[in-house]
């Protein structure tokens, strides 16, 4: 594993590594193209680099991007940066068209690379026909409704090569998931050994009040945990939902093999408009030294 200054001991850095996808242009932060490229490329060249997993941009506005970050992408003998991209929803007429559109940016060879996707899909149909769309070399993450029972659908992407992705918050209490629903989705990928992402409304490690929303938000660490819980020690749906609601994440007993496998297999990352929030926490924590 590379050195990673901030990290204070080795179960930081495997659970830390690569956990955030910055979504700087997105609720609440709604950045416009110019701050959010200047907010990933400070930390992106800062001691904390290593939290990072990609930047989230929307394919309709791929073009927007490399105008405006075209003095800041790395060179060609630098490593590019990674990014997630946004398309259409599965059923949407644009949705092919989108997706080339990413295989052409790849093609400019700008100082950036798009090897993840991300888009939504409701049936087993939408998912195989996006799916045929889609480059070999691109991962796809697809958001799931995970309102009604997720196993159908994420039977079909457990064949594939593709993961899933869960909305956990947003701008209103609407868009949470209940503690249920999460707990269920949670489970299903880990017995299908699924590889899952999660996006919005969880910006803290643990369990938080969103006061301005007036909901209880999830945190990505006892995601983890519960993920854990799920795949080593069979935790059921029912005890998955308390790990999500608790206020105290016990990751001290979960091994460091233990959190490896989670991280590499199934918890990958979290999308948040917010760098500075989880990391404030972290460090808070004592999982994260200050940087000067």
């Amino acid at each position: 594993m590379p050195d990673m200054p901030t990290a204070t001991t080795t179960r930081s850095e495997i659970m830390l590594e690569g956990l955030i996808d910055y979504a700087g242009l997105y609720p609440p932060a709604s950045l416009d193209m110019q701050a959010t490229v200047d907010t990933w490329s400070e930390n992106y060249s800062s001691e904390d680099r290593w939290l990072l997993a990609r930047l989230i941009i929307p394919a309709s506005r791929l073009d927007e991007f490399t105008q405006t970050a075209e003095q800041l992408l790395p060179k060609s003998e630098e490593e590019p940066w990674q990014l997630s991209v946004l398309l259409p929803e599965a059923s949407s007429d644009s949705f092919t068209s989108a997706a080339q559109r990413v295989v052409d940016f790849n093609m400019s060879n700008c100082g950036a690379v798009a090897n993840v996707v991300e888009f939504k899909a409701t049936t087993t149909s939408e998912i195989d026909t996006a799916l045929s769309c889609l480059h070999d070399d691109i991962f796809p993450f697809i958001e799931l409704p995970i309102n009604q029972d997720p196993r159908g659908l994420i039977a079909a992407l457990a064949g594939s090569i593709a993961g899933a992705k869960v909305r956990t918050g947003g701008i209103s209490p609407e868009l949470y998931p209940s503690v249920e629903d999460f707990a269920r989705f949670i489970h299903c990928c880990t017995i299908s050994k699924l590889q899952f992402k999660a996006t919005a409304g969880m910006h803290h490690p643990c369990r938080n009040y969103n006061e301005s929303i007036g909901v209880h938000e999830f945190g990505f660490l006892a995601v983890l945990y519960a993920t854990v819980a799920a795949k080593f020690h069979d935790a059921t749906p029912e005890r998955i939902a308390d790990i999500l609601q608790s206020d105290v994440v016990d990751l001290e007993s979960c091994t460091e093999e233990m959190l490896e496998l989670v991280r590499a297999e199934l918890f990958c990352s979290f999308g948040s408009c917010s760098i500075d929030d989880p990391r404030t926490d972290l460090q808070a924590m004592g999982l994260l030294q200050e940087t000067k």
